[in-house]
């Protein structure tokens, strides 16, 4: 059940923040990043990570092997040392303890490397839902009293609320309009309704009490969202946000969680029709070639039996399967891999965020002709692109900022003044996005979150180029920062050094 009081003084961070000014930021091209260098002896060169020593010294190397409190080491240039886990710096000694010979295959398999976020969350029992990005918002679809729902996905929105036209067309009674909802550019009256049951997929959400409004001001209402599906939201489905694989992920199933954990789970076994449908059998599928499917029977027996003559259902089904994914749903040890372990594992930078209330707050920097500043940022898939406070941006961070009303930003309650700013850079770990123009406006004027609770909006712009993740159920974000401008920064340093 939602806490009204706190929609009414945390309200809704940025709830559909849009820019009316047609030019926000400025994609630069990336620059081609430099070919990996060749690892010793075939391996892969992605496997090597930079180690230090608890004295401070540094070396490129591998994990080859861990025996008990001791790891060893391939380096670079082919030499195999074993050094203690405590001889490490702390980050390293907890990367090595948590080392297994299983992941170290993970990572150096091909097949895995070419696994997207969507096969690796699903084959972790996650449900998919494709969503759509209209601008830079997103949008999924969903059903209440068997009439479609367009919901737009907001992570800044502290709480989910309804259109209250919408509400009234499916039937839901709504209160008086005594409550207010604040915004990035203001307030609105709002009426507490009771929704019927709500349904993504499997995933349902029955009688929850919400807020609902008239989102005409704010872009919304008939033919454009039905209901912002707010943090409250996402956070009691366990959501994962994914904008490379423009997908939301809801629920995990924790597979076969009752199972010991040295337990191994057997093939499924289901049955086959042939193409004409005349017959079928039970058994599971164990490999596959071009041409030919090998199954095992309840009999343990083997058979093989070309593809094209069983169902066009079967045939489908063994052309997404894949030895590796069978192999990695039978091994207790894949059921127990965070998604922060598998998101790292293919390079993802992972930020354990706070929640203010449902927001997500990470710590970065901005930088400016003066020189940088630590900043605290929302992280706002509602926004349209990074918003900052006005006044901590001409104050703290000395920016450049340009007058209040020359562009304008919208949101609960219509629109607010706003000024262009350029930003020389913003960094989140090691994240880099360099000379840009964002906006600021008085984002604290109205209580919305209060001055020092953040700085600015990580909205939707650079959450997409950064291809985040957001994992509600780990309370972690994932970024590239390969797609930043990372990259071009670590081409200059090479060229100094040399």
């Amino acid at each position: 059940m939602l806490s009204f009081r706190r929609i009414i003084t945390a309200g809704c961070a940025s709830l559909l923040l849009s820019l009316t000014a047609t030019t926000i930021a400025q994609d630069k091209p990336k620059e081609e990043k430099p070919a990996a260098p060749e690892a010793a002896s075939g391996d892969k060169a992605a496997a090597f990570r930079r180690f230090n020593t608890a004295e401070g010294k540094s070396f490129y190397a591998l994990i080859t092997a861990k025996q008990g409190t001791a790891v060893t080491f391939k380096r670079q240039d082919g030499k195999i040392v074993t050094l203690p886990i405590r001889a490490l710096s702390a980050p390293d000694q907890q990367y090595a303890t948590k080392w297994t010979k299983f992941k170290n295959d993970l990572l150096n398999s091909t097949e895995f490397a070419s696994l997207t976020v969507q096969e690796m969350l699903e084959l972790r029992g996650y449900q998919s839902l494709e969503f759509d990005i209209e601008g830079n918002h997103i949008f999924v679809q969903g059903a209440m009293n068997d009439k479609p729902v367009k919901l737009m996905i907001d992570t800044g929105a502290h709480s989910s609320i309804i259109h209250d036209a919408f509400a009234k067309e499916l039937g839901l009674e709504l209160g008086p309009y005594d409550q207010r909802i604040q915004g990035v550019a203001g307030s609105q009256e709002a009426a507490v309704t009771k929704l019927t049951t709500l349904q993504l997929g499997d995933a349902k959400i029955n009688g929850n009490r919400i807020l609902a409004t008239n989102f005409i001001p704010i872009g919304g209402g008939p033919g454009q969202f039905d209901m912002i599906f707010g943090a409250d939201f996402l956070r009691e489905l366990d959501a994962c946000i994914s904008y490379r694989e423009g997908r939301m992920f809801l629920k995990p199933d924790n597979l076969r969680p009752s199972a010991p954990a040295n337990e191994t789970a057997k093939a499924e076994i289901r049955r086959w029709t042939s193409s004409d449908g005349a017959k079928s059998f039970m058994a599971s599928l164990v490999d596959k070639t071009e041409t030919d499917a090998s199954f095992e029977l309840a009999t343990k027996q083997r058979t093989s039996l070309a593809i094209d003559k069983l169902s066009e259902a079967d045939q489908a089904i063994i052309m997404k399967w894949s030895k590796l994914r069978d192999n990695l749903t039978k091994n207790p040890e894949w059921r127990t891999l965070t998604v922060k372990e598998l998101l790292e594992l293919r390079e993802y930078q992972s930020f354990q965020y706070r929640l203010d209330g449902n927001h997500i707050l990470v710590d970065g920097t901005i930088g400016g002709p003066s020189g940088e500043a630590k900043a605290r940022f929302l992280i706002d898939t509602g926004a349209h692109s990074c918003t900052m406070d006005y006044n901590w941006a001409k104050d703290t961070a000395k920016l450049e900022v340009g007058k209040l009303g020359e562009t304008k930003v919208r949101g609960i309650g219509g629109e607010a003044d706003a000024a262009f700013t350029k930003v020389k850079f913003i960094k989140l770990g090691e994240a880099l996005i360099k000379e840009r123009t964002a906006v600021s406006s008085e984002i604290h004027k109205r209580n919305i979150g209060g001055q020092g609770n953040y700085d600015a909006l990580f909205g939707a712009e650079f959450l997409r180029e950064l291809d985040a993740v957001i994992n509600y159920k780990e309370g972690r974000m994932f970024l590239r920062p390969d797609n930043s401008d990372k990259a071009s920064e670590e081409e200059k340093s090479s060229e100094k050094e040399q």
